[in-house]
C-alpha cells in the first residue's frame, strides 16, 4: 500500500539566481564535426519516431576558436516537432560537473525548461531563450541566454 508523507521542515531556503549570456549552441549535423546522429529512422507512413542523439557543444563565442564551456548531451525526438530532452553538462572549472536538465520543443527561436539540475545547479528551474545566431551549410549556430532559480537550503538560526 502507498505510503504518502509530508515533513515539514524548519530549513529556510535561499534561491541563487542565474544568468548567463552569449552561449553559442553548435548544432552541427553533417561534415566531420557533426555532434549528432539518428539512431532509429523515422515511421515511412507516418513520419514519425525519427530518433536522433546529440552532443551538442555550447561555446563562450560564435566563432570556430570559441572555448567550449558545456555539452548538451541527449536526444530529440521528431513527434510533429522534434521533442528535445538533454542535460547541459559544464565543463568549465567554476561549474564542472553540475547539469542543467532541459526540455522543450526544437525551433530556432523560443525557449526550453529548465527542469531540473545536479551539483551548484541542484533542484534549478527556468527558461534557456533561444534564438538562431547563424544557419550554414553544416548545421546551425544558436544563441543561448540562461535564466533560472535554484533553491539553496540553510540552517536555522539560533
Amino acid at each position: 500500500m502507498a505510503n504518502f508523507q509530508i515533513t515539514p521542515s524548519a530549513a529556510f531556503v535561499e534561491i541563487t539566481e542565474l544568468n548567463f549570456s552569449n552561449l553559442y549552441l553548435f548544432h552541427t549535423s553533417l561534415g566531420s564535426n557533426q555532434n549528432q546522429s539518428v539512431i532509429i529512422d523515422s515511421n515511412a507512413t507516418t513520419g514519425l519516431g525519427s530518433t536522433v542523439v546529440n552532443n551538442w557543444s555550447i561555446c563562450d563565442g560564435p566563432s570556430p576558436g570559441a572555448t567550449v564551456v558545456a555539452r548538451a548531451q541527449g536526444l530529440h525526438i521528431y513527434a510533429g516537432n522534434w521533442q528535445n530532452t538533454f542535460s547541459i553538462t559544464f565543463e568549465i572549472e567554476r561549474f564542472k560537473g553540475s547539469t542543467l536538465q532541459v526540455m522543450g520543443i526544437s525551433v530556432e527561436e523560443g525557449e526550453w525548461a529548465i527542469v531540473g539540475g545536479t551539483g551548484q545547479f541542484a533542484m534549478a528551474n527556468g527558461v534557456i531563450h533561444k534564438k538562431l545566431h547563424e544557419q550554414r551549410s553544416d548545421g546551425n549556430i544558436i544563441e543561448l541566454t540562461i535564466h533560472g532559480f535554484c533553491p539553496v537550503l540553510k540552517s536555522e538560526v539560533s
